[in-house]
């Protein structure tokens, strides 16, 4: 007699095995997909291990494409691919953001960076393109002005009191402070931005509450609050002063107004009131700023102050620029066509950025509904996949040493080589997705490092857990680096 239950467990087991084991290892699109681990056809399991306490698992993905090549799977729906074709159709295509990214928003309102489709993105991108495009940011008055405040008036009386004093000073909580109030004098103005330069006590709190918001350690809420009613505080100072004429010490509230302006006139009807997808975008904005600086100027200040001579040839070029900084003077800020004209400003600044991205992880899409091929390979619709700055970064026959800080290897090149690394080098991403301040953060970048070498040389006092860490935002292990600062007395006045 013909056994219905055996018979039914039998065909159950077969039928599963198949849909979970034989059908992904040997069968789907995805097989022929090098696997980063001899499981992850058919389980998540080992990138989940990977990615445990917001770590992104960034080290062994590179591992495996180190010994798999330019694309390698990762779980039965998530490939990592590290590769010019790889990143070419992954962000100037047609995928979009996975729900991951929805996570970001603020005050529960999309922003640029958590929206997930690409229409409504470009649509509310093209309201701020324009404040932040680099001919903009080149004749900005405001920018120059709050520039003047923020270096002038601020920075350089800290930084001289520092070096009279030689007394250690935490570069990395410096550098924090100058990513939050350079960014919400161009967002705001300055007679509305934070002060966090000068203000220890108000940088803490509020660093330690983006901290616990990004990493979601215990307070996350609290912390979140506390920082959606200080972007709100801010955007209604804002929108007070813009409505007046302002006085000649501050500078215009620039993407505030640039913003507000757009979406009242844009005719599109806002599932959101105005002022809070203004303050979910100014959130976003002001979050971004501080990483860039705490980590690409930490890492730059600390590369330099490993290598004297490093500082010296910086200096000597600096040194060309009309007029220097300096604190008892009251001459003009070098306009920023003659900063950007300086190679090994430049050279240094992308080296740093190449060996340490301040968001090395996978920055993750999800192929298109008719799929995609990619570097040969045939990949259905509805996958995660994602390319990650660390690894187009450390292609070794794109840069030779690819660990090694160089700046001398974007020095003297061929238009050939030169061409190649800048294709390979992916600091502020690509395609309509990219990162809209790109142009702000190097103008940022290059005023603060030419406004510190100009006039000090740094020593490094206490540099332990300065190693980057495995996260998506990754700043030093130890969260500090301590400095100490030497005046330069040969200055050029």
């Amino acid at each position: 007699m013909l056994n219905l239950p055996l018979l039914f467990t039998l065909v159950s087991t077969v039928l599963l095995l198949y849909r979970y084991v034989i059908y992904p290892v040997f069968v789907s699109q995805l097989s022929k997909i090098p696997p980063a681990h001899f499981t992850a056809p058919v389980s998540s399991l080992w990138i989940r291990s990977k990615r445990r306490n917001g770590k992104t698992g960034i080290q062994s993905i590179f591992a495996a494409h180190n010994r798999l090549g330019p694309i390698v799977q990762l779980s039965p729906n998530e490939l990592s691919v590290a590769s010019l074709d790889g990143l070419r159709q992954i962000y100037t295509g047609a995928f979009e953001k996975t729900v991951w990214y929805s996570e970001l928003a603020n005050l529960g309102i999309p922003n640029l960076v958590s929206m997930l489709e690409n229409k409504p993105h470009s649509l509310q991108k093209r309201m701020l393109s324009h404040v932040y495009s680099k001919s903009y940011i080149r004749s900005s008055i405001d920018l120059q002005e709050l520039s003047r405040v923020l270096i002038v008036e601020r920075l350089l009386p800290i930084l001289q009191k520092a070096a009279e004093s030689a007394e250690p000073f935490d570069a990395y909580s410096l550098n924090q402070a100058l990513g939050a109030d350079f960014m919400t004098s161009y967002l705001f103005g300055t007679g509305n931005s934070t002060d966090f330069i000068r203000n220890m006590k108000a940088r803490k709190e509020t660093m330690q509450n983006f901290r616990t918001k990004t990493r979601g350690l215990p307070g996350k809420e609290k912390a979140s609050r506390e920082l959606d009613a200080l972007i709100l505080s801010l955007c209604e100072s804002a929108g007070a002063s813009s409505q007046k004429t302002l006085s000649g010490a501050s500078s215009h509230p620039v993407v505030y107004s640039e913003l507000s302006t757009r979406l009242s006139k844009s005719g599109s009807p806002l599932p959101n009131p105005i002022n809070l997808a203004v303050a979910s975008e100014m959130l976003d904005h002001l979050g971004a700023g501080i990483e860039t600086t705490r980590i690409t100027l930490t890492y730059l200040q600390w590369e330099l102050s490993r290598d004297s001579g490093l500082q010296a040839q910086l200096r000597s070029e600096l040194l060309t620029l009309p007029p220097l900084f300096s604190p008892s003077s009251e001459a003009n800020l070098p306009n920023y066509g003659d900063i950007d004209g300086l190679p090994f400003l430049e050279a240094i600044l992308k080296e740093i950025i190449r060996v340490y991205p301040p968001s090395p992880a996978l920055l993750p899409r999800v192929t298109p509904q008719g799929g995609a091929v990619i570097e040969g390979y045939t990949i259905p619709g509805g996958i995660t996949v994602g390319t990650s700055a660390h690894c187009m970064h450390r292609n070794p026959s794109v840069f030779p040493s690819p660990s090694t800080f160089d700046p001398f290897r974007w020095l003297g090149k061929s238009e050939v080589k030169r061409r190649e690394m800048d294709r390979w080098w992916w600091g502020f991403g690509s395609g309509g997705r990219m990162c809209l301040g790109s142009h702000f953060a190097t103008y940022m970048l290059k005023v603060l490092i030419v406004t510190i070498y100009s006039n000090f040389q740094t020593e490094i006092v206490d540099d332990e857990g300065i190693e980057q860490e495995d996260s998506f935002l990754a700043g030093p292990k130890g969260e500090k680096l301590m400095l100490t600062l030497r005046k330069v007395e040969e200055v050029k006045e």
